[in-house]
């Protein structure tokens, strides 16, 4: 069971019993018989092919499209990257304990250094008829009891009465997730989110287990729940990260079959009843962030994959669910608009922003999702009736909840700015800043912490990189105080490997407390988007790194990222490091595959700063003193409201040199 483990009994092997033929006489064998089809023939049922990637333990359950110990013509080197917590992907996704001990009632107890999701075999040497019992735990102090056939959240665990003493050769621990493909590579020289990066990375596997993250809501929970919201926070990063096209389709597949005929979707899939939580009632009606999976997942789908096919499968389920939302609002209107979990767990002891708030991002982010589905496939009618709905709902938004006393949204917390941000067109130009700066000021005032649960942590960074303080945005990431990701792993009591489901788990007591959940892994998502700036939402790459400003480049001064594209590999790296290049520039380094065409975009290094020459390949090819073009391989372009410098290339291998002054 996968709440409840296995109790296994070797004496009661059967030699061949899954070969045909078999037949034991001495056994409580039972033949199988012929079952009816579970289709619903009054229902329209039918039988579908799950094309998905299966289960897999161990080493074939991970392959790669990108290099990871290497950088691939990189400026960063190992003397950039110190060592990461926790264990390779690439050392064949079979853990063996890194240390062990023993109690003094002879209970062996073996440390993987690394939470994963998956089981352990155990080498035992003894009498027929001994028992053993295995105890997996993600923490010493928190242990979880169960047996083997079934899948553990777990970094250690504990045999008891085993009839031989026990040695690290005798355990071995196979990775447990759906089989997929790493098709990208991030790493930087600032040592706290290349730890999170990997913690990202072992987190969304683990949280991979035919369902979506979290895969049952934590690998270590009796819960084990498909939830929705994790789903949809997550997606962005996992397609940056992995190559999950037939597992989403999977999942959206199951969201659909579980959509009920007025349109309302579930908050966790699959729909059933978990024996263990009989106190929680229905799944429906969703949260309309976590009922965002449907219209979310749909558009990454397409915009990591240009897979117009499941914006087709899936757009009119999507309009069924926009239109369950609009009948909602139609009685409640947006100031008491539903909401479920809101803005989920921020960080103790910060309460919860405005509920309805919360409640009408997803809506208003949903609305917008659809306008732009309907453009892609043409559907000229629907893009007019949505825009005008969602021009409607933006000033809404803006009358019902912005305080004109105080100039913030709600009660001025972060997580109410952040998302009146996030959606296009609900904040008027002329309280921007107003908006902008109260963000700022209460990130400042928290001792740059950021206040935010998992709905808003997911758009915090890119709203404070695209609105002018990218500096303020790497010192977030890199904190290691509460609360933050950097804190995770260095406190005084564990060091994370996995991203914790609470700030401050180490704090709290078992219950809703796992170590390995994926609900806060969106920040990946920035990480490719913003610091290694790849962009592939049209049919042109564009690569913006966002850059520090030039006193606070010690924050990152060196990155690689690689993406393996449908165009083909993306390689990204940068180095300014004054032992590479002189102050005030950057060497950049881009890889554009065949046949494909991208704009590389220089952003200033300090404020005020204006490009004073570009050069490729050690060869000017632009110069301020000119302001011209001097190589006819590019395109260049110079904005002078923002300062961007844009450079037109094909595909090849490029070094880049911007100056500025």
């Amino acid at each position: 069971s996968i709440y409840n483990g296995e109790l296994y009994d070797s004496r009661n092997d059967r030699p061949n019993w899954a070969r045909a033929g078999f037949n034991d006489s001495l056994s409580a064998w039972i033949m199988p018989e012929s079952m009816p089809s579970p289709l619903n023939s009054s229902r329209n049922g039918s039988l579908v092919v799950q094309d998905m990637l299966p289960v897999r333990a161990g080493s074939d359950a991970l392959h790669f499209e990108v290099m990871t110990d290497n950088q691939q013509q990189g400026y960063l080197n190992p003397k950039d990257i110190d060592e990461i917590k926790g264990a390779k992907l690439t050392d064949g996704g079979i853990l063996k304990p890194v240390d062990m001990w023993t109690s003094d009632s002879g209970v062996g107890t073996f440390d993987l250094g690394q939470n994963i999701a998956g089981w352990c075999r155990l080498r035992f040497r003894g009498p027929r008829g001994f028992g053993v019992s295995i105890r997996y735990g993600e923490a010493l102090t928190q242990p979880v009891v169960s047996t083997n056939f079934t899948v553990h959240g777990f970094r250690y665990l504990s045999i008891f009465a085993p009839p031989n003493e026990l040695t690290p050769d005798d355990v071995e621990c196979p990775f447990v997730h759906s089989e997929t493909t790493l098709k990208g590579h991030f790493a930087t020289s600032n040592q706290i989110v290349n730890q999170i990066q990997h913690n990202i990375l072992w987190t969304q596997l683990s949280n991979l287990m035919s369902l979506s993250s979290s895969l049952f809501c934590s690998a270590q929970r009796d819960e084990r729940r498909g939830w929705m919201g994790d789903a949809a926070l997550t997606v962005n990063e996992a397609l940056y990260n992995f190559d999950l096209i037939k597992f989403y389709h999977n999942y959206l597949n199951m969201i659909v079959d579980d959509q009920l005929a007025n349109g309302e979707l579930p908050d966790f899939l699959p729909v059933g009843n978990n024996p263990s939580k009989s106190n929680w009632g229905s799944n429906y009606p969703a949260d309309p962030n976590w009922g965002s999976a449907l219209p979310t997942i749909t558009w990454q789908v397409y915009r990591h994959y240009s897979d117009v096919q499941t914006l087709k499968d899936h757009y009119d389920h999507i309009v069924a669910y926009v239109k369950y939302l609009q009948g909602i609002y139609n009685t409640t209107g947006l100031a008491n608009f539903t909401v479920r979990f809101g803005d989920w767990v921020p960080p103790p002891p910060e309460p919860m922003t405005n509920g309805s708030l919360i409640g009408s991002f997803g809506f208003l982010h949903d609305v917008n999702l659809l306008i732009n589905m309907s453009e892609v496939l043409g559907k000229k009618e629907d893009t007019d009736t949505y825009s005008a709905l969602y021009q409607k709902l933006a000033g809404e938004f803006h009358q019902v909840f912005y305080n004109t006393s105080w100039n913030f949204y709600a009660d001025g917390m972060q997580a109410a700015q952040v998302l009146a941000l996030a959606l296009p067109d609900v904040v008027p130009a002329n309280v921007r800043g107003a908006v902008i700066n109260q963000l700022v000021a209460d990130i400042n005032q928290k001792g740059n912490h950021v206040t935010t649960g998992i709905v808003s942590t997911a758009q915090i960074y890119p709203i404070l990189s695209d609105n002018g303080h990218h500096d303020l945005a790497l010192e977030l990431i890199s904190s290691t105080t509460y609360p933050s990701y950097g804190y995770m792993f260095n406190n005084p009591y564990e060091n994370a490997t996995t991203t914790w489901e609470l700030w401050n788990t180490p704090l709290t007591g078992p219950s809703m407390n796992s170590r390995n959940q994926a609900m806060y892994s969106s920040v990946g998502a920035w990480f490719y988007s913003h610091l290694a700036g790849i962009d592939l939402s049209s049919n042109m790459i564009t690569i913006r790194p966002r850059m520090t400003s030039e006193t606070k480049k010690h924050l990152m001064p060196k990155l690689d990222c690689q993406l393996s594209t449908l165009y083909g590999l993306v390689h990204v790296s940068y180095t300014r490091d004054e032992r590479d290049t002189v102050s005030n520039s950057i060497l950049l380094r881009v890889t554009i595959p065949p046949n494909a065409q991208a704009r590389v975009m220089f952003e200033p290094l300090f404020v005020g700063g204006q490009c004073k020459v570009l050069i490729e390949g050690n060869k000017v090819i632009w110069s301020s003193d000119v302001d011209t073009m001097n190589d006819q391989r590019f395109g260049i372009e110079k904005d002078s409201a923002t300062r961007l410098m844009t450079v037109h290339v094909g595909s090849g291998h490029y070094e880049f040199q911007a100056l500025w002054q």
